[in-house]
């Protein structure tokens, strides 16, 4: 693989209405922790409502090189933890990392 220019984790999740609504005010606080950290590049949450009521999300943080990612993905601050530490439990929640080309 080329070398990319910066790396992603990215975590999609459903949550139920009610789990959300513990879970967003965690990853808006949770931003300015983010800030801190040596090699952050940028965050986002996208979020949409499913036809059952659920909330389907992608939660983005971005990394100047592999390295930084990783030590996030091992770090207390991981995403999965932080919506774990709400006591959400979504069932599909699995976080992946993506290298950036353009």
């Amino acid at each position: 693989m080329a070398e990319g220019h910066s790396y992603s984790y990215v975590t999609p999740a459903t949550l139920s209405g009610d789990t959300w609504a513990r879970v967003q005010p965690l990853l808006e606080s949770w931003k300015p922790v983010l800030q801190d950290l040596p090699g952050y590049a940028g965050s986002d949450v996208m979020a949409r409502t499913t036809g059952n009521g659920a909330l389907r999300m992608h939660v983005r943080v971005t990394w100047l090189t592999r390295e930084q990612l990783e030590e996030f993905a091992d770090c207390r601050w991981e995403t999965e933890r932080m919506i774990a530490a709400t006591g959400a439990e979504p069932g599909d929640m699995r976080s992946e990392t993506f290298e950036h080309f353009i």
